[in-house]
């Protein structure tokens, strides 16, 4: 196969070079070539496949030591890098005049594995929560974890991605493990709540902060999290939460024969769609603050509608527009798993894969901030700059073939420099 990169990407490790500096030369040169493999290659993202790209480079078991037994902290590269994003999406939001908004999304997704495969730490059965329906549960082999994209305005910024384990997933890694090396299981909900007491600090304090996530994480501890710092949240609710001591259910039943609001919400694909909206006013079953409930459904005769609770003082229409902005989660979770191999990892312990998620949210940081810069008619979407990054690396390529021809190199060592030809079996 011809290889694809002669030297890692100058604007990626222009980029990496901040955020990475605690990391030994030999630490930092494995880190630059593996986000520049994740963001080439096109096939499986095994670290075979990745090392296969460059011209030169170490052998793949080092990029696997690197993972695996190199003494490096994944946590202070995510420090930097969350500090990095966040500086730079406030940077941006005022030179342009946007408003002092920041909306945090919350959301967690599944990287669906091969059914045979059971071996690795992190993969275990998971509820498939888009394909289950009511008494019917149904279950995927994968991994899951947790991300946190900031918005402001049209900027949209990943500040986190979080590994989560199932319990009984930790007592199986602890089983084999001495009781230093153990780890503790952390719920979906404790991973929020330290994102976001990461992220406190680093908000400036003259911003309107809104967090946002769906009713898996609209639990008590985290609304008043959100509530004590000042912020404000629209998350969703489930129909069974009791507002003034009654069931949302019950209250949307009595309420039937009541006028609904008609109000128009744009999506990301700029497509207006119609929404009946009635309002409800109170406090939550142990929530010490006023909030707004707003019963949501696409027609007025819908039986089952959705319920958001909110805390933000302005009209309807307003609290559910900004809510589409969770759909950045989505974007994200399609780039990390469809484009750059996040589910491709074929390591067996847990904090090599922590340290390859951290990998792989760096060549994505990379992108973003890249795409707020270079965003034009040419560049509509990150996929448009991943596409420009791999044609760089081709143009360079290509040069440095030309080179060496022109310096009387035979084709011949043109060819053994550049293409990798498969051994043949004896």
């Amino acid at each position: 196969m011809l290889a694809r990169i002669l030297h890692p990407s100058p604007n990626l490790c222009a980029f990496l070079d901040p955020l990475i500096e605690s990391l030994s030369k030999p630490q930092r040169v494995h880190l630059q070539e593996l986000c520049d493999g994740v963001l080439v290659c096109e096939t499986r993202h095994t670290l075979a496949a990745m090392q296969r790209l460059f011209v030169e480079t170490t052998d793949q078991s080092n990029w696997a030591d690197f993972l695996r037994i190199s003494p490096w902290n994944p946590d202070a590269v995510r420090a930097e890098l969350l500090k990095a994003q966040i500086d730079s999406g406030i940077e941006h939001g005022q030179k342009s005049g946007q408003a002092k908004e920041i909306y945090l999304n919350f959301d967690d997704s599944l990287g669906e594995k091969d059914d045979a495969t059971w071996r690795l730490d992190v993969v275990d059965r998971h509820h498939d929560h888009t394909k289950s329906a009511p008494g019917k549960p149904r279950f995927k082999n994968a991994f899951c974890y947790l991300a946190c994209t900031m918005c402001i305005g049209e900027v949209s910024l990943t500040l986190d991605v979080r590994l989560y384990l199932r319990a009984r997933t930790v007592r199986l890694i602890n089983r084999k493990r001495v009781p230093d090396e153990r780890i503790r299981f952390r719920s979906k909900n404790s991973i929020v709540r330290q994102m976001l007491e990461r992220i406190a600090p680093l908000l400036p304090s003259d911003w309107t902060v809104i967090v946002q996530f769906d009713s898996w994480y609209a639990s008590k501890k985290i609304l008043k999290f959100v509530h004590r710092h000042g912020w404000q949240f629209t998350c969703g609710v489930k129909s069974n939460r009791k507002l003034n001591g009654i069931r949302l259910d019950e209250q949307n039943r009595k309420e039937k024969h009541k006028w609904h609001t008609k109000i128009s919400v744009t999506n990301a694909k700029k497509e207006e769609r119609s929404y009946y909206i009635r309002p409800l006013e109170g406090r939550l079953e142990e929530i010490p603050f006023d909030l707004r409930v707003l019963i949501s459904k696409r027609h007025a005769g819908q039986k089952s509608p959705a319920y958001f609770a909110s805390t933000r003082d302005c009209k309807p229409q307003a609290v559910l527009q900004g809510y589409t902005g969770r759909w950045s989660c989505e974007v994200v979770n399609f780039y990390l798993k469809v484009q750059l191999g996040l589910a491709d990892f074929r390591l067996w312990h847990y904090e090599a894969v922590d340290k390859y998620v951290v990998a792989v949210h760096l060549a994505w940081a990379y992108i973003e901030r890249r795409f707020i810069k270079e965003r034009d008619a040419q560049i509509k979407c990150c996929g448009d700059l991943i596409r420009r990054h791999r044609e760089e690396h081709a143009e360079t390529l290509l040069k440095a073939a030309v080179g060496m021809a022109l310096e009387g190199a035979t084709l011949d060592q043109v060819l053994q420099r550049f293409l990798r030809r498969e051994s043949a079996d004896p």
